[in-house]
């Protein structure tokens, strides 16, 4: 075996032979990895990384201004991710969103790839490592959505590869670890964690190999020169030391409420959960055994982890070769005690092997699965619809679209707040904003914001669409599945308000408003401006059932029976409000038989529903009434 070879070949009871069962789960773990890094462009901060992008291209100079905000225009920013943009940027010209789907593939199959090699030289048990791997897929999947991260998660992996290496005696890929470093710094403030991995391993490794003296203190010698060039590679970035530090700055901020700085408690982290049990009480049953350096890092990087949920694919690939050399450890000093059959452990390979396909086969049956924007819904038809009545201005915007509005509709609109902004002073101003408290007027003026791009309101929570809905100066003028857009009245707005505007009914809160006894020209009017929605938002459930409403109010019964029939293809679930508006159009119209079926569609989702229920009772009794009148044929 050369030299070359020897930190990625594997240890020593790898030349035995493989069987195919073990190399297909070993395929099946990368599968997993592959399945889920196939995104589509979906992260909140990777539009606003693509407008870096562009400037950088356009005018040859790294943004150091923020300007994209009305908030803030003038905000000091630390880019420290200048060289990630410029690379997206490059990537989406020549190659559009596929191309952006396939540099996320590949750096999450590299990660992995690269600890695929760590771990080989711990063992030579290609189903362990296809279980490691596999579980720590699972539990780093959410942080699969392209972002500089990634790039943090490759050079995080070289710098454990080449130090391991090193400490098994070769040293070569090590002296790459300035030319890394430089990379890294100028890609993602993470590289941080390249310099405390240096710093764990100088404590664990290099201090032991200097009190052996001859060949092992040069060794020591060694490294430190390295170290101390990759501590000077780390300085070589357009913001010097800020950029180096730019983490423990941003510490402080951790309670901002940004979702990917919160702590992984919620039952979506489950396989995070699974994971790091198993970390932990293999370390407990071999502590005597564990690896320091391993164990130091993997106790560092579970408190990241813990802290903010961002943190767990750095903590899966530093405690993953602590877990597998726990397993060996524990393995070897059962080995006598127990003995596992060939064919049992064959067999648990072939059940490994059949759980990861069914997990693939989870994945890419999943109606969601490569669905636009992986399935986050962007306001994207709203700002098509601002785009068509040539509105510009300052918005209000929920946090998450902010980039996206950045990327999509800049310098027209200029929103409020985006993924850039992290500081907890500013989220002491949005939430309350959001929540329509006192004072969100003095807000939106001081910002001069005339236009609002907002979710639909998760709870019966008062929120500042309710502010802005029954605000005499303020209209809704638009609505879909995503967003609703308020203007306020202003004479930039004056045209679109007249077009749009709508006091009538509030989708946000109320799909389904009775409607009986309001005037005809009422109706008429909200049936005008449904329709006049509709034509703006295209295949919208929410815009369907309004328009279909008021043609229902009116009379109309055949069209609105469509409009209701068209919103169920895009709900998912089905609402069991429209089954039960669509019965009451077959009811109109005469058609006891279908009006039955649809009282018993929304009677499955509402079993408790007394007025569906009573409903259909009357339903019954009018159609055997109506075949008892009906003559026998002779």
């Amino acid at each position: 075996m050369s030299r070359l070879q020897a930190p990625f070949a594997g240890s020593a009871g790898e030349r035995s032979r493989t069987g195919i069962v073990e190399r297909l789960v070993t395929v099946g773990a990368f599968g997993l990895a592959l399945l889920y890094s196939l995104r589509r462009m979906s992260d909140t901060d990777l539009w606003g990384h693509l407008a870096c992008g562009e400037y950088l291209f356009r005018n040859g100079k790294i943004l150091t201004t923020y300007f994209f905000n009305c908030s803030w225009p003038d905000f000091p920013y630390v880019n420290h991710s200048w060289l990630f943009q410029a690379v997206i940027y490059a990537v989406n010209v020549l190659a559009g969103e596929r191309g952006l789907m396939a540099l996320q593939v590949f750096l999450v199959l590299l990660a992995f790839y690269l600890l695929f090699r760590i771990l080989r030289s711990r063992t030579d048990s290609l189903p362990m490592i296809a279980a490691v791997l596999s579980l720590g897929v699972l539990a780093a999947s959410h942080r699969f959505a392209l972002r500089p991260q990634h790039f943090t998660y490759v050079f995080l992996l070289y710098f454990l590869l080449s130090l391991d290496a090193y400490r098994r005696g070769y040293s070569r890929p090590a002296l790459f670890l300035p030319l890394v470093m430089l990379v890294w710094v100028n890609t993602h403030a993470e590289s941080l964690w390249g310099l405390i991995i240096l710093g764990v391993f100088l404590a664990t490794e290099c201090l032991h190999r200097w009190r052996q003296g001859g060949e092992e203190r040069r060794k020591g010698k060694q490294i430190l020169l390295i170290s101390a060039l990759v501590l000077a590679a780390s300085f070589v970035n357009p913001f010097t030391w800020k950029t180096v530090f730019w983490p423990l700055f941003v510490m402080k901020e951790q309670f901002a409420g940004v979702e990917e700085i919160l702590p992984p408690m919620e039952v979506r982290f489950l396989f995070f959960w699974i994971y790091f049990a198993l970390v932990v009480l293999s370390t407990v049953l071999n502590v005597r055994r564990a690896d320091p350096f391993w164990l130091v890092l993997s106790a560092l990087f579970a408190v990241a982890a813990w802290t903010a949920n961002r943190g767990i694919p750095h903590f899966v690939f530093v405690s993953a070769p602590l877990l597998t050399g726990n397993i060996v450890d524990l393995r070897r000093q059962c080995g006598d005690r127990i003995s596992i059959p060939r064919a049992a452990a064959t067999g648990g390979t072939a059940v490994l092997l059949a759980g990861t396909l069914a997990l693939m086969a989870l994945v890419v049956t999943n109606p969601r699965y490569l669905q636009k924007y992986d399935g986050i819904p962007y306001p994207e038809k709203a700002l098509a619809f601002l785009r068509s009545r040539e509105i510009t201005g300052n918005v209000i915007n929920d946090h998450i679209w902010g980039s996206f509005i950045i990327w999509n509709s800049w310098p027209g609109l200029k929103p409020y707040i985006d993924g850039r902004f992290f500081h907890k002073q500013f989220y002491d101003e949005y939430y309350p904003l959001m929540a329509g408290r006192p004072g969100w007027e003095q807000v939106l003026d001081k910002y001069g914001i005339t236009i609002a791009v907002l979710a639909y309101s998760p709870d019966r929570n008062p929120r500042l669409n309710d502010r802005l809905f029954v605000h005499p100066r303020w209209r809704l003028v638009y609505w879909d599945d995503a967003a609703l857009v308020y203007l306020k009245d202003s004479e930039t707005n004056r045209r679109a308000l007249e077009l749009s505007a709508n006091d009538l009914l509030n989708p946000d809160r109320d799909l389904f408003p009775e409607l009986d006894g309001k005037s005809p020209v009422v109706i008429r009017r909200l049936s005008e401006i449904a329709e006049r929605n509709l034509r703006s938002a295209g295949d919208s459930a929410k815009a369907l059932v309004v328009a279909a409403n008021s043609l229902l109010a009116l009379g109309e019964y055949g069209r609105a029976r469509e409009r209701f029939e068209a919103a169920l293809a895009h709900l998912d679930p089905p609402d069991p409000r429209v089954y039960y508006q669509i019965a009451l159009c077959y009811r109109a119209e005469g058609d006891l038989a279908m009006t039955e079926q649809y009282l018993m569609r929304s009677l499955e989702l509402v079993p408790d529903s007394r007025t569906v229920a009573d409903l259909l009772q009357q339903v019954r009794l009018a159609r055997r009434a109506r075949e008892a009148a009906v003559p026998a044929s002779p």
